[in-house]
């Protein structure tokens, strides 16, 4: 045997013992096309849950309890690191008064870059206490939330967003394709609705002082409140003051009906 290959063979056999001393179990494939991932913090010192994922439903619900608790089922091509935090499948990373969860990005120019699995698909249900503030973002997946008061940014392009909230602080809801439907249970205090291909359904309480500032290219509006109607070929505006108007309500959709209801009881 020459010299070059017994030093590719030696290279060979050392690069094989090092991964088997690496204590960590590497799984992908049939064999690891799903998992989860349970984690649980303590809420004290947690004002901002920050959520960013590529493919996956992102569930957020409100809890009367004093932690943070994280449920996360992970689909596809998977590689399973055991004995590295979440399995390797993500990031938990507590920043100041903010929980950041879910892909590595790299953030430039305004834009998120993801540097993960392109064949893996991860849903996230969390439950918060009701007073956290949310930032979450997804890609490809449906974001829903219910019960919170804190500040609340939803962004999606190939999904639904449905929110519940109590409406103490600001929604702002943006996705390309799909419908935004939100619901504001006792008070009101501003919200931005955006969407291409879907309608909006704001459900509102009927003491909530708001200015509507809706531009819509197709599609039918509806309101249970008195308002402006503006329309033009090709583009509709509504306009209008309900109760002072203290607070805004912005809505633009191109394809899509929208609707202004009041809250049933109020």
């Amino acid at each position: 045997m020459n010299r070059s290959k017994r030093n590719v063979y030696l290279l060979a056999a050392v690069l094989v013992a090092t991964a088997a001393c690496d204590g960590r179990e590497h799984r992908r494939g049939s064999d690891a096309s799903r998992a989860t991932v349970t984690r649980n913090w303590p809420a004290a010192g947690i004002a901002v849950v920050k959520v960013i994922e590529v493919d996956g439903n992102i569930t957020v619900e409100a809890s009367t309890g004093n932690e943070i608790s994280l449920l996360a089922t992970a689909k596809g091509d998977l590689e399973i690191i055991k004995g590295q935090e979440n399995d390797g499948l993500f990031e938990t990373k507590l920043d100041g008064d903010t929980l950041r969860i879910g892909r590595n990005e790299r953030e430039r120019e305004g834009f998120h870059f993801f540097w993960e699995m392109d064949d893996v698909e991860i849903d996230y249900v969390l439950r918060v206490p009701a007073t956290v503030s949310l930032a979450v973002t997804t890609v490809n997946g449906k974001i829903a939330t219910r019960g919170i008061d804190g500040d609340i940014r939803a962004t999606t392009v190939n999904g639904p967003i449905e929110v519940e909230a109590g409406g103490g602080n600001e929604l702002v809801a943006s996705t390309v394709n799909g419908r935004v439907r939100a619901k504001f249970t006792r008070d009101f205090q501003g919200a931005r609705f955006k969407t291409v291909n879907g309608g909006v359904t704001a459900t509102l309480p009927a003491s909530a002082s708001f200015a509507v500032n809706l531009s819509q290219v197709n599609g039918d509006f509806e309101a249970s409140f008195p308002l402006s109607i503006h329309s033009n070929p090709g583009s509709r505006r509504v306009s209008g003051d309900v109760n002072g108007g203290t607070h805004e309500l912005k809505i633009t959709t191109v394809n899509g009906d929208v609707e202004l209801a009041q809250l049933n009881g109020t």
